[in-house]
Parts: C-alpha cells; sequence; structure tokens
C-alpha cells in the first residue's frame, strides 16, 4: 500500500467534535475515538477543563446531544448521552 493510500484511510478512522457548556468560555475540541448509541469516547487536550455536564455537537456523525461525564483516565473521557 502507498504512503498516500495509508494517510487517506487514517483521515477516515477519527471524527471531530466540539464540547460546549455553560461553565466553558468557549467550545472546546475534541477527538471521537469510539462511538455507540449510548455514547462516545473522546479525547481533549490534556489542559482542558471539562465539567460534569457537557453538549456534544459532531456534525458528521449528526450528535448534538447533551452528555455526561461517567469516566475519564487522563484527556480521555467517556461521554454518555443524556435527555
Amino acid at each position: 500500500m502507498m504512503s498516500t493510500d495509508r494517510d487517506l484511510f487514517l483521515q477516515d478512522a477519527f471524527e471531530v467534535g466540539l464540547i460546549s457548556s455553560d461553565e466553558i468560555a468557549s467550545s472546546i475540541g475534541c477527538l471521537v475515538w469510539d462511538s455507540s448509541p449510548n455514547g462516545v469516547d473522546v479525547e481533549v487536550d490534556p489542559g482542558a477543563v471539562i465539567p460534569d455536564t457537557v453538549h456534544l455537537s459532531i456534525a458528521s456523525l449528526a450528535i448534538d446531544r447533551p452528555c455526561a461525564v461517567v469516566e475519564r483516565e487522563g484527556c480521555r473521557l467517556h461521554l454518555a448521552y443524556t435527555r
């Protein structure tokens, strides 16, 4: 496989989302690692401070939902969809 073919495949491996909250001054970008019907696993900048409840928007997956942070491991978060 050529290097350019591999790069094209890897670019499609993840999605980019935005996390927002009334407690955050501006939206924070995140990398979506995994998505399920109940929530998503994301990675944020190590310096980002994420509150326990947020709003997640992922345009490419048509997701625009409130979430709760149910697990934190360094800069990786598991967000569960809430109502």
